[in-house]
């Protein structure tokens, strides 16, 4: 009886210590706390699924800076892009993040729900500066879509999915989900290993 006191004070107080139950209780409640459900294994996908997109798209920011450098090299030019370079990074190091994040949370480690909030913030801060620093993106006003071409349309359906809709909506997704309660206490630390 007083193993179900020991367990009941540890529930509900969070003040007591695992090593105060018994080993029978112990090992229970550490087949509990390792049990992944299925909401947590649909967002550490996306988490994955999505930084990899972010990480093609931060690649590929990294291929124009260093593009547009060699060709201001090329024209005698020698000023670095810093901003592109910059932009490139922070792309990179948000897929990167992401990527951390979702592989974390299919381990289920404290850690996960802090950097998929940090990832979140991170799509929504890059979200915002591809929308001032990528030209296609940055020039969506000045069209007159009466005569832009297909494949220019195309065009700027891609860099307006990959690089604002898709990382703003799932960051918002992210906001949503791992604020409630319920995915706190799950991911809160101490209580996985």
């Amino acid at each position: 009886m007083s193993g179900i006191r020991r367990y009941l004070l540890y529930v509900t107080s969070g003040v007591a210590s695992a090593a105060a139950l018994p080993a029978r209780i112990q090992g229970q409640e550490a087949s509990v706390e390792k049990h992944r459900t299925g909401g947590m294994t649909a967002i550490a996908v996306l988490n994955i699924v999505v930084a990899a997109i972010v990480i093609l798209a931060g690649l590929f920011q990294l291929l124009f800076a260093i593009t547009l450098f060699w060709e201001l090299l090329r024209m005698g030019v020698f000023e670095l892009p810093v901003i592109r370079f910059m932009l490139a990074f922070l792309i990179l190091a948000t897929g990167i993040v992401g990527l951390i994040a979702g592989i974390r949370m299919l381990a289920l480690r404290p850690s996960a729900r802090e950097l998929s909030l940090v990832f979140a913030g991170l799509l929504i801060v890059s979200a915002v500066l591809s929308y001032f620093l990528i030209p296609v993106i940055a020039s969506i006003g000045t069209y007159d879509f009466a005569s832009i071409s297909a494949a220019g349309l195309a065009r700027l359906i891609i860099f307006c999915a990959a690089y604002v809709v898709v990382p703003v909506c799932y960051a918002l997704i992210l906001f949503m989900v791992l604020s409630r309660p319920w995915w706190k206490t799950a991911f809160a630390k101490g209580s996985t290993t």
